[in-house]
């Protein structure tokens, strides 16, 4: 089975649904035909429904067999953090948690990624866990689109928390470990103020996607 650099296995992203509530969203926040920069966009979950929607999108991602999911967006192979296309969109998607990561100096990576794309007076979309998940998060088992999600191995050190997510499907399985830090308001409004960005308001009931815009 192919594993995506991040550890993500390929098979996995080319089953999952359209993320199309999502992309409604984000669609009904933004002017018709805005352009549309999507940073890990995998097999183009949230991609390819906007672009349905009217809006010319280009994906990145470090994985070439997820780009090669994608029929209406534009694929680019490129790794997010040294990404530089040289243009501005009108909105920058920063989804799949990379805010979350226990890694600063990551975090810091993607969102200066992300403001250097973003145009004035653009939006960004991330997408983190549950403000006060890392704290609350334990052992699970569960099934979601025919998927056996795992959750073990949790470990906290702090405020970090590492755990193994194992998937299983289709007769597969896969497993990825993975070490994040909560998210809470507090801390994204200083991630983001340190690049250049300010957070605007959450997006949906449960907060996990937020909304930010350019510094003024």
């Amino acid at each position: 089975m192919r594993i995506a650099p991040d550890g993500s296995p390929v098979e996995l992203y080319r089953r999952l649904p359209e993320r199309l509530d999502d992309a409604a969203l984000i669609h009904d926040l933004l002017p018709a035909s805005a352009s549309i920069l999507d940073l890990g966009c995998g097999t183009g979950r949230l991609a390819e429904p906007l672009a349905r929607l009217g809006h010319p999108v280009t994906g990145v991602d470090n994985e070439p067999e997820m780009l090669a999911e994608l029929r209406l967006a534009t694929g680019v192979h490129a790794d997010i953090v040294s990404l530089d296309l040289g243009q501005q969109f009108d909105a920058v998607l920063l989804m799949s948690h990379f805010v979350d990561t226990a890694d600063d100096e990551l975090v810091y990576g993607t969102l200066r990624t992300v403001r250097r794309h973003l145009r004035d007076g653009g939006l960004a979309v991330v997408e983190r866990h549950p403000p006060g998940w890392v704290a609350t998060a334990t052992e699970s088992d569960r099934e979601v689109n025919g998927v056996r999600l795992i959750l073990t191995d949790l470990e906290r050190a702090g405020d970090v928390l590492t755990a193994t997510i194992r998937y299983e499907f289709d007769g597969l399985s896969a497993e990825q470990r993975f070490s994040v830090r909560d998210l809470d308001d507090d801390r994204l409004r200083a991630l983001a103020g340190e690049v250049g960005l300010r957070v605007e308001r959450s997006l949906n009931p449960t907060a996990t996607l937020v909304a930010l815009r350019p510094a003024d």
